[in-house]
């Protein structure tokens, strides 16, 4: 991989982006054009290589991608140097404050990523240390993992035939399977857990039911207390405690011993039967008709989790609204609390299915500024079509095209924060940010546009969901 990896040696460092705690990647834009780098020292994803695709943005920004920007950014990548007998790969930058390097230690569990000054003294871990044999810390020479014997051999991946970097197209390929099955087996478990605390929840309340069912039959006793207490009410004196009457059954002449309270009369006592009598009475209709509601809901919440179990990503978003129905749906995920000094962006943020940028404006004013003042000419401009609505912004590397599904993702973005919303086949019309130009004097919001293509979507609902759930996601 150092060997195809070789050629990006001379590049800039454009852009750092630290997307989970020991995941980065590196935009280098050098004589051969741009390429992004990902480096991950995950657990079970240990990997270097060129990447088609960036990984989503950590939920909270890491203290490590602040230091990598300060530090990198703008540097010269001079080299790519594998550690022959281990997987260890160091990237050495040369720079005006002097040289770098960005050690990658990809050893499985205990792997890391190391920022290492130019006398071999580490400046950060991305993580931290794992390593029992060996001291890494901040302000500590660094010392590399003892070789070993017996690496190497067959190639694990089969490079993908013309492809720009092959072997990483293979090894990128191989973990994006690896990360959907993971990110599939989270979303899952999102959806699974409150599903199984709602089944435990029916339960329960079935069982309380069944507690307040049994009380029925304990009614009749008290409704025949009340009938026997009205019979002879002539004979029982005020302020007893019980009163012992004959009941005269089919079997003949019996005793029946009856609890009163002596702060009644005798024939408040009678009532007192005949009210619990019929309070319990009249809730066993209710309680029937609610054990039918719970019995069903619990059915329908354990044919759920048995479809989660199989269910495809595509197939998510029905479910969690079956889930919400039912009372069952996951908590949202709330986005990070802002700063009372920071002031709101005037864009509203979202990601495509690839993991573009998309930008939506949250008014009229904020729609200028993100056109006029955020936005680069090379990134896609999206409206709806004749309606009032917001300004979109898909970001592009300069150059390139956006792939399919990212369209796609941007124009149910313009449909739905547009007057549109709702229609079955809105009109978007989109360009790139170049050739949208600001009337001097015209409204808020208001722009003029050319070399525009239209589209007439025909709106999934799935995707505008999957959207809308992950927005708040770093651009």
């Amino acid at each position: 991989m150092a060997f195809e990896l070789a050629p990006l040696a001379g590049a800039r460092v454009d852009a750092v982006r630290v997307h989970a705690e020991r995941l980065v990647t590196l935009e280098l834009r050098g004589a051969g054009g741009e390429a992004t780098l990902l480096l991950s020292a995950e657990p079970d994803l240990t990997r270097i290589h060129a990447a088609s695709w960036r990984p989503p943005p950590a939920p909270e920004p890491l203290a490590f991608q602040g230091l990598l920007r300060r530090e990198l950014a703008g540097a010269r990548l001079s080299a790519i140097e594998a550690s022959a007998g281990d997987r260890v790969v160091r990237l050495r930058f040369e720079r005006a404050a002097g040289p770098l390097s960005l050690v990658a230690e990809l050893t499985g569990r205990h792997g890391n990523l190391l920022l290492v000054d130019g006398e071999g003294v580490i400046r950060a871990l991305a993580g931290r240390n794992l390593s029992q044999r060996r001291v890494l810390a901040q302000g500590q020479p660094y010392e590399p993992p003892a070789a070993r014997e017996g690496e190497g051999g067959e190639l694990r991946f089969t490079p993908v035939p013309g492809a720009t970097f092959p072997l990483s197209a293979a090894i990128e390929a191989h973990y994006r399977r690896l990360e959907e099955e993971r990110a599939l087996g989270e979303a899952r478990r999102r959806l699974r857990d409150p599903l199984r605390a709602a089944v435990a929840r029916s339960r329960r309340a079935l069982e309380r039911l069944a507690d307040e069912a049994a009380r029925v039959p304990a009614a009749e006793g008290d409704r025949r207390a009340a009938d026997l207490l009205k019979q002879n009410l002539h004979s029982v004196r005020r302020g007893a405690s019980q009163v012992e009457i004959t009941e005269w059954t089919a079997e003949g002449p019996r005793q029946v011993t009856l609890a009163l309270d002596p702060a009644f009369s005798p024939h408040a006592n009678m009532e007192r039967f005949y009210r619990r009598y019929r309070r319990i009475s009249e809730s066993a209709a209710r309680v029937e008709a609610r054990v039918a509601e719970v019995r069903k809901r619990l059915a329908e919440t354990e044919i759920l989790l048995v479809e989660l179990e199989r269910a495809p990503e595509e197939a998510l978003a029905r479910l969690a609204r079956e889930a919400r129905r039912l009372g069952a749906a996951p908590r949202p995920r709330r986005a990070p609390r802002r700063k009372d000094d920071e002031p709101a962006l005037p864009y509203r943020t979202f990601r495509s299915v690839s993991g573009l940028p998309i930008l939506v404006g949250r008014g009229a004013a904020e729609n200028d500024q993100l056109t006029v003042r955020v936005a680069r000419g090379n990134d896609l401009w999206l409206h709806a079509r004749g309606r009032p609505g917001a300004h979109v912004v898909l970001r592009l590397q300069k150059g390139l095209a956006p792939d399919q599904e990212s369209l796609l993702d941007a124009v149910h973005l313009a449909a739905h924060f547009s007057d549109a919303r709702g229609e079955a086949a809105p009109e978007v019309v989109y360009t790139r940010v170049k050739h949208v130009r600001k009337v001097k004097g015209s409204a808020p919001g208001a722009v003029t546009y050319s070399q525009e293509r239209a589209l007439a979507l025909r709106v999934e609902p799935a995707r505008v969901e999957r959207l809308l759930s992950g927005e708040g996601e770093e651009a």
